[in-house]
């Protein structure tokens, strides 16, 4: 999918948290007991975070976290033409991933993954997490069927030495090396308006310190039903903004959901659209956030390769 095919579907915790000044409609000692309730004893681990800069300027969603013992977790990885900066990126942290996360299966978010699960030359892949969407729903994006069937054929094609788990249940938690990971949100084929958008998975992690929630490019209506199912989990400090920041969940998720700083996997074109591109809502999202107060924003095309240790 390149920029002229996005375009075109785009219309349709607590001392971080003390640092930043206390959540909208909780005191801090109400958020420290709430997410006692929620997720039992705070993880002992931690975790830095990359956003990675796209090195065409072009849309995309890649993310890689890395625990303080040393696992990779790996969060989509952008188009296919991203794959070899991704790959560097890997081979720096001992090209080796323990999860790679696919949150749906548009290029701009599986191309690169593809292009590695196909041919790995050296990176090892313990795991990979993702949410199927059945082949007839494919065609509801025709433009994007055939590189959706591409990905899924460089899925089946792995025979050994990654694990694959298509994952369609929310809620269960696991840990790797201390830190915490519930999925909230998997594929919607019961949602039929913006196809592809609306199956992301919405995936929690937290550590001692911090918590981040990825949407991928949850719709409107794919972010509202995680939000009736998990409105407190959905809180974080971090959160990656729907649809590249623009298009994506509505006012009401982002002004209901408690968080902090956001994460915007966004090119230029997007995060600053030219007068012509109306339908770009990027300015819109970002004034729900001034009047929701927040001041932390971390844009892949400004802050290039944002880290967060």
């Amino acid at each position: 999918m390149d920029r002229r095919q996005f375009v075109k579907i785009s219309g349709l915790s607590a001392a971080t948290l003390a640092a930043a000044g206390t959540l909208p409609g909780a005191s801090l000692k109400a958020w420290d007991k709430k997410e006692k309730d929620l997720f039992g004893k705070k993880p002992k681990g931690h975790f830095s975070i990359l956003q990675l800069t796209s090195v065409t300027d072009t849309i995309g969603n890649s993310y890689i976290l890395r625990t303080k013992g040393g696992k990779v977790i790996v969060i989509d990885g952008g188009f296919e033409t991203e794959q070899e900066n991704l790959r560097a990126r890997i081979a720096e942290a001992g090209n080796h991933v323990d999860l790679w996360f696919i949150t749906h299966p548009h290029q701009d978010h599986m191309g690169a993954f593809a292009e590695i699960i196909s041919d790995k030359k050296g990176i090892t892949i313990d795991k990979v997490i993702y949410s199927r969407v059945p082949d007839d729903f494919l065609d509801r994006e025709a433009a994007n069927a055939a590189d959706a069937r591409r990905y899924y054929k460089a899925i089946d094609s792995v025979t050994e030495g990654t694990d694959i788990l298509d994952l369609h249940t929310t809620g269960g938690r696991f840990d790797i090396d201390g830190i915490g990971i519930m999925v909230l949100g998997v594929a919607n084929p019961e949602l039929k308006g913006n196809p592809y958008n609306n199956q992301s998975m919405i995936i929690r992690f937290w550590d001692d310190t911090k918590s981040l929630v990825i949407l991928g490019d949850a719709g409107i209506e794919c972010g509202l039903k995680a939000l009736a199912k998990y409105p407190d989990e959905l809180n974080c400090d971090y959160m990656q903004m729907a649809h590249h920041g623009q298009n994506g969940c509505d006012e009401h998720f982002y002004k209901t959901v408690q968080f902090r700083a956001c994460l915007w996997p966004t090119p230029s074109w997007v995060w600053e659209p030219a007068p012509q591109h109306t339908h770009l809502k990027t300015r819109e999202t970002r004034r729900w956030m001034d009047e929701k107060g927040i001041t932390e924003h971390h844009a892949s095309c400004v802050e290039k390769d944002w880290f967060l240790e």
